[in-house]
């Protein structure tokens, strides 16, 4: 025998008294006989004998219930303690490498428990996070204010995705609606050498804040932190304006 086999016994682990009498070159019967002093000692001295060896029984290949012990750790140690020469030595280092082995196992079986609650508690954050951004931003466009904001189908999509991506770290850029190039009414007034006012009311006057023309977005608005929804122009929404404005040369980034 190179090993010995542990038994889990109520959270405890132990060692079957047969094995344990191989182990030691010893007859079963024998190591009862050792075991029953050593009860009839730890009795005397008051000291509890399950810490050392639980009493159990098996079944013989005849189908009789025979008794023998579960020895803890200690037990073994106490067997040990008593033995000298080579099988006391062989003995000590097979009891030492089958409980250091449970160790090592409950060890990675507790470092991954431990993983996985570490994760799951992470997980159960995103989630929250996500959750009540969620909610914020249903608050959000249930306003009637924002309802009158217009925001375009895409500009919500970006809205709602770089929430997520607030609440959860993760990069949500190739999640992006894919949309043409555009220009706000400032960059267009510069290039167009007119303001920003006048680009707005020429658009506002000719309808041309439409899907055809560009997208509402939110923007930062300049004069404080709040976010205010303007109005992007696609190429066709530049071409229209700088016809409206008598605009024939004009050169945009």
């Amino acid at each position: 025998m190179n090993e010995l086999t542990l038994t889990n016994f109520n959270g405890v682990e132990t060692i079957d008294s047969r094995l344990v009498a191989e182990a030691t070159g010893k007859d079963h019967a024998h190591l009862m006989r050792d075991i029953a002093n050593y009860r009839n000692y730890l009795g005397e001295g008051k000291i509890s004998l399950t810490d050392f060896f639980i009493e159990s029984t098996y079944r013989t290949s005849q189908n009789k219930e025979m008794p023998c012990y579960l020895c803890t750790r200690k037990g073994c140690e106490m067997i040990a303690n008593k033995m000298t020469g080579a099988k006391g030595v062989t003995f000590t280092a097979m009891y030492i490498n089958a409980f250091h082995k449970m160790e090592e196992q409950i060890d990675l079986e507790q470092k991954h428990l431990n993983a996985l609650e570490t994760q799951a508690r992470a997980d159960r954050a995103a989630a929250m996070r996500i959750n009540a951004e969620n909610r914020r931003l249903k608050l959000l466009f249930d306003n009637p204010q924002w309802k009158d904001m217009q925001l375009s189908g895409i500009g919500i999509e970006t809205l709602g995705l770089k929430k997520v991506e607030a609440a959860t770290g993760i990069d949500v850029g190739n999640a992006l609606p894919q949309t043409e190039k555009t220009w706000s009414a400032t960059e267009i007034g510069d290039a167009f050498g007119v303001s920003s006012m006048a680009i707005g009311k020429k658009a506002n006057a000719l309808g041309l804040k439409t899907e055809q023309n560009g997208i509402f977005v939110l923007d930062k608005s300049r004069h404080s932190n709040k976010e205010v929804t303007s109005f992007r122009y696609n190429r066709n929404g530049v071409e229209a304006l700088a016809k409206a404005l008598g605009i024939r040369a004009y050169q945009l980034n």
